[in-house]
């Protein structure tokens, strides 16, 4: 398990633009940041006091320091400061399409995006100083990163015919992406009901359970341009290979601005906190008979939160086949691949059936149909029953039937079709979309202690006897157990 580092915390925030909604401002005596005397906000993410200057988060009654956001020193270059040494090495490169700002060192120009593809490329002097608290050297070539990358496309299935064989890799690019890496304890509240049967009583309990856990290492990418499930999908990155910051790491190579700061993504981090706590909240059905959650009322914070800003690598490329243009990443460092490949073309025969069903065309057999045994008791109730319409009468019938039949067979045909699509279509989708993150079990701090409490009040305890007549409510004491 990797040992975190010391945070740079005491320094400004270049980032702190749009104030996120549910801050909630104290008054002008109280709000101030005892390191660097700016506003501060209570977080409920955090329950405690954020500094949008600084990063640093206090308790809110001692405004005790209780964890950091991991800022760096950062500041834009007005037309009268002096821009660094290091900064004077460096240029930045900006997409007119996307609007992407990447960083690459006096040596190294690129042609094109690599998020859009686009070559309205401009370069121009640093605006901002760029000062990342970590890095991680790239490990991976670009060989091997292309063949990580075929190899992860050979294993899709129900792919478009010649995508594996016929596609070729057009552009490609190693990057930095700007990531913040995150520590904290993770804290969650649950409500639901569990009923314990025995004999001839039920006791259904109103029940809280409470799970706590630590993390260490969770990346979140700070790129607004980078599809958040690619990043998570080429995950974990070896963090004992990580490294200070320095110059030369980025010679030769591209990185890109944050453009997302910690505040700005908070709910991300809640999100993927959540999945796994439902998961250990889900723990709690093995102690009665039956357990409803109520996922509506479960509140999830952190505490001890500290962040660092750091640089990963990632190879990006895109693949050109039939005309279109699909992205792929591969891990820098370990060489996971991963990205979207495009679905078979022949599942679009069982929409197109379904679409077909489903259309006005149906209108014209049903509405034949319906005519013909008009046509047919107009026939019957004449009195010419000679030989040509009798037999206009069969062939009449005949035609209904076939008809009916094809009706009732086109339905039959599109329940099918449709089912059966949807099916595959699922099935295909997982296999081509991007893969799934490995999981918060990889970032657990095992030497923290992962807790799981449960209190059972109960609700109601009834006792019944054979005839099936309540009898009465029985006096059950509360609960208090651990399940972790």
């Amino acid at each position: 398990m990797w040992s975190a580092r010391p945070f740079n915390s005491d320094s400004p925030d270049p980032f702190g633009r749009n104030q996120s909604v549910g801050e909630r401002p104290l008054s002008a005596e109280s709000a101030k940041c005892p390191s660097c005397g700016s506003n501060i906000v209570f977080r409920p993410e955090v329950r405690g006091m954020v500094c949008r200057n600084c990063g640093n988060i206090y308790n809110a009654s001692t405004l005790e320091k209780i964890g950091s956001l991991g800022y760096s020193i950062e500041h834009d270059y007005s037309s009268d400061s002096e821009i660094s040494d290091d900064d004077k090495k460096r240029h930045e490169i900006v997409c007119d399409s996307c609007g992407a700002t990447m960083i690459a060192d006096e040596h190294m120009m690129s042609t094109t995006c690599p998020f859009c593809g686009s070559p309205a490329l401009v370069t121009r002097m640093m605006t901002r100083e760029f000062k990342p608290d970590y890095i991680i050297p790239f490990k991976i070539d670009r060989p091997t990163a292309e063949k990580n990358m075929k190899q992860w496309i050979k294993t899709r299935k129900m792919t478009q015919a010649g995508f594996k064989s016929k596609s070729r890799v057009t552009k490609m690019m190693a990057f930095y992406v700007p990531f913040w890496i995150v520590d904290c304890g993770v804290h969650s509240d649950m409500i639901g009901t569990g009923t314990n049967l025995g004999g001839s009583s039920a006791q259904v309990n109103h029940v809280t359970s409470k799970a706590s856990y630590f993390v260490k290492g969770v990346p979140f990418d700070a790129s607004m341009r980078i599809a958040n499930k690619l990043m998570e999908a080429i995950e974990p990155f070896d963090y004992s290979e990580m490294v200070p910051f320095h110059n030369r790491y980025l010679q030769g190579f591209c990185a890109e601005k944050y453009d997302q700061g910690p505040i700005e993504i908070m709910d991300r981090f809640i999100k993927r906190f959540d999945r796994f706590s439902v998961e250990l909240h889900e723990k709690v059905a093995k102690k009665f008979d039956k357990y409803v959650p109520d996922r509506e009322k479960t509140f999830t914070w952190m505490s001890e939160l500290n962040i660092k800003y750091c640089l990963l690598p990632v190879w990006f490329m895109t693949v050109e086949f039939d005309g279109r243009q699909y992205q792929f990443a591969v891990n820098g460092q370990t060489g996971e691949a991963s990205g979207q490949a495009p679905t078979t073309e022949a599942l679009d025969v069982f929409y197109s059936i379904a679409r077909f069903t489903r259309s006005k065309l149906m209108a014209i057999p049903i509405a034949v149909a319906s005519i013909i045994p008009a046509i047919i008791f107009l026939i019957t109730m004449s009195m010419n029953t000679g030989p040509f319409f009798m037999t206009l009468f069969i062939i009449l019938a005949i035609i209904e039937v076939i008809l009916l039949a094809g009706i009732i067979l086109m339905y039959a045909v599109r329940g099918v079709a449709t089912v059966g699509s949807e099916k595959i279509r699922e099935k295909a989708d997982a296999s081509n979309d991007f893969d799934k993150d490995p999981g918060l079990e990889r970032y657990l701090d095992t030497t923290r202690r992962t807790d799981l409490k449960v209190h059972a009040v109960p609700k109601r305890v009834r006792s019944y006897y054979l005839d099936g007549k309540e009898d009465k409510d029985d006096d059950w004491p509360e609960i208090d157990f651990e399940v972790y």
